[in-house]
């Protein structure tokens, strides 16, 4: 780890962390949730790094909406699906930034001042992100894996969209805290194109997703707040160091990082809080998501492409 990883992650830290030590535990969440999510929009997809300005108006849109079903789904659903979209760009993953919004605000309803202060933090951190991006980052730049054909596109988005959607009702059917890291975990560790095969993939994909759970469950269980801030800072450094290198751990990380951003104070519940109803639903999602991908990569002979 070089004296410039170390660096980067303290100065993505160090917003939250004078935040926190100030008092001002609820403006150093979003502000560090915004930074995170902005980072990493402008580095896995940095064509489009402006839309990370889109990350608070997301998490507003889909809080405000939480009460009405059909509403906060529609968002999600829509924005899962632009996310398979923009595989045929190889920036899928980048976008995932604007699901996680979503998907934090569709789990905290709030009252629209509420709402509007949060937001106003999250667009601080935003800000903070992207200047990251433009000056220290402007030339690290992650290139995604893309599709080559539109309806393999197509397609990607449609299960994208699905999975998200049934995710999303699986993690409320299975009353877990932090419901939203299900949906987020499912979206983040997909791939649009199997490397080297179907059946490597798929193996890639489920210990992908064991792994995430265990290290939530992890993070969530820690209950001494010196304790939770060394993971945080621990997680954030390897997905600085590594992470670009390896994005398959950046796709690993990122779930407990924003699990641990999102609860900077020992969480009421445990991430599963009905076990065997939590297990039932967790597992059938992890299941429909690696069958789901299978018969994809299956059905889609086409061979992906670095993007440009």
């Amino acid at each position: 780890m070089t004296i410039r990883t170390v660096g980067l992650g303290l100065l993505l830290l160090a917003p939250v962390v004078a935040l926190y030590l100030a008092g001002f535990g609820e403006a150093a969440k979003y502000v560090g949730l915004g930074c995170f999510l902005a980072l990493l929009l402008g580095l896995l997809a940095r064509p489009v790094a402006p839309f990370a300005l889109l990350l608070p108006v997301l998490y507003a849109a889909a809080a405000l909406t939480a009460q009405s079903t059909d509403g906060v789904v529609a968002l999600i659903v829509a924005i899962a699906a632009a996310v398979g979209a923009a595989a045929s760009l190889g920036l899928q993953r980048g976008l995932v930034a604007l699901l996680g919004a979503a998907l934090l605000g569709s789990f905290e309803p709030a009252q629209a001042d509420d709402v509007l202060r949060r937001s106003a933090c999250m667009l601080a951190g935003v800000a903070y992100g992207l200047l990251l991006v433009t000056t220290l980052l402007r030339n690290v730049n992650v290139a995604g894996r893309a599709v080559r054909r539109p309806q393999a596109a197509v397609g990607y988005a449609a299960l994208l969209a699905v999975l998200a959607l049934v995710a999303w009702f699986a993690a409320r059917v299975g009353h877990l805290a932090y419901a939203w890291w299900l949906p987020l975990a499912v979206i983040t560790v997909s791939e649009p194109v199997a490397a080297r095969s179907a059946w490597h993939a798929l193996l890639r994909t489920a210990g992908l997703l064991c792994a995430t759970l265990v290290l939530v469950v992890v993070v969530a269980a820690v209950d001494e707040p010196a304790l939770r801030g060394v993971l945080l800072a621990g997680l954030v450094m390897a997905s600085v160091w590594q992470g670009g290198r390896y994005p398959t751990l950046l796709a690993l990380l990122l779930t407990p990082v924003l699990v641990l951003l999102s609860s900077l104070h020992p969480p009421a519940a445990a991430p599963v809080a009905s076990v065997p109803e939590a297990l039932v639903a967790v597992l059938s999602i992890f299941a429909a998501t690696c069958l789901g991908h299978f018969a994809f990569w299956t059905l889609r002979t086409d061979v992906g492409r670095a993007a440009a």
